[in-house]
């Protein structure tokens, strides 16, 4: 068994909305920080929902709907673990685990896993039932991640745990040195060719062999600019995005870039400064962002070069930005999901889904943009 020695640390706790509005207590004028009202503008684009369906109830930042084959993944809350069909939102079943969770779904299409405030995995099989249970360090708030057999569970205080998916057993642990105030950010695992991609404090990120933990490659993409315990408050954050031999990410008060990994910290094809708090995505030869003080930026892939920017939406806590089609969607803290045109940026329209914040990040599908509301609805919004 592979494992670091952790050394205790204090948490910063920066959260999605506290993020993208400003923080408490950090910044001498908190009126710059006040969301903008919704602007008046001529509305020309709204998707349809093609379908909705009820998971659950309730939301938070450690929920994100996963798409696995023709299958939706999705949890909430009040413990409730559904699978639904992608094509018609058509629940093919629904349980509940019995506790309070705190992030989900994790899946391969072969087993779901969640996770509950008290570090509890649980793991359900193909028809919703229970499979097994096991233990993290302390609580999670990262989506666990599923692949080659392999459970992969990101706690609160770093630590990585990976479990055997078939049994629960504990197959090995990594923690590295952490610094003196670290950030629980909107993050998400990957995984691929046989490591999993996992942000770890301090503006990095780590690969890391699936089967044993090892160290297999680190990334520093967040430098710290400062000489003080906050100012290495930096952290990858949302999802990296994979791209050939290659990998972007953006950070929390750092940069956005990609990234050719390596064994010292591999080599940046380009990193632009850049601070977000919900990640990149990925569509055709552009990377979309929002960043921390609620702009949405269209960068192009191989240089990050911005080809457009809108800031109509300042401080309205914004998810991550998803392309489909000929729109880009945002959701945001009153519960709308914002639509802009992929061309130049500009509003198209919106829509309203219950007035709960959105925490959970969208999610471009073949089927169109997939939403999880802040109520515990899956929705999809068709393709345009």
């Amino acid at each position: 068994m592979f494992q670091h020695t952790p050394r205790r640390f204090m948490k910063l706790t920066v959260l999605l909305g506290a993020l993208a509005l400003g923080g408490c207590g950090l910044f001498d004028n908190p009126s710059q920080f006040e969301p903008v009202d919704l602007t008046d503008y001529t509305q020309t684009t709204v998707p349809a929902a093609a379908w909705t369906t009820s998971i659950g109830s309730g939301s938070g930042v450690g929920f994100a709907p996963a798409v696995a084959g023709d299958s939706v993944f999705a949890a909430t809350p009040d413990g409730s673990v559904a699978r639904v069909a992608l094509s018609n939102g058509a629940l093919q079943w629904k349980t509940s685990v019995g506790d309070a969770l705190s992030a989900g779904v994790g899946t391969d299409g072969n087993i779901a896993v969640v996770a509950a405030p008290d570090g509890t995995i649980t793991a359900l099989d193909t028809a919703g039932k229970k499979l097994w249970t096991a233990k993290a360090s302390t609580r999670v708030s990262t989506p666990p991640a599923v692949g080659q057999g392999v459970v992969v569970v990101r706690a609160d205080d770093y630590r990585v745990q990976g479990f055997d998916a078939g049994s629960g057993e504990l197959l090995w642990n990594y923690q590295r040195t952490n610094a003196a105030l670290a950030l629980r950010a909107v993050s998400r695992m990957i995984i691929d060719k046989g490591h999993v991609l996992v942000a770890v404090p301090s503006g990095r990120l780590v690969a890391l062999d699936l089967k044993t933990g090892r160290l297999q490659w680190d990334i520093l993409a967040g430098p710290i600019r400062g000489v003080t315990d906050l100012d290495s408050v930096t952290d990858v954050v949302g999802a990296p995005v994979l791209v050939g031999n290659g990998v972007c990410v953006a950070t929390y008060e750092g940069n956005a870039g990609c990234y050719t990994p390596g064994q010292n910290n591999g080599q940046a094809l380009w990193s632009q400064s850049f601070s977000s708090a919900t990640g990149l995505t990925l569509n055709n030869n552009s990377l979309y962002a929002t960043g921390i003080h609620g702009e949405v930026v269209r960068m192009a892939l191989g240089n990050g070069q911005q080809q457009w920017l809108n800031q109509v939406l300042k401080n309205r806590g914004l998810t991550n930005a998803v392309s489909n089609g000929n729109i880009v969607a945002v959701g945001d803290y009153e519960g709308y999901i914002h639509y802009l045109s992929d061309a130049d940026g500009h509003l198209l329209g919106r829509s309203e889904f219950g007035g709960d914040a959105m925490l959970s990040p969208l999610t471009a599908t073949a089927q169109g943009i997939l939403v999880q509301t802040g109520a515990g609805n899956l929705v999809m919004l068709g393709a345009r």
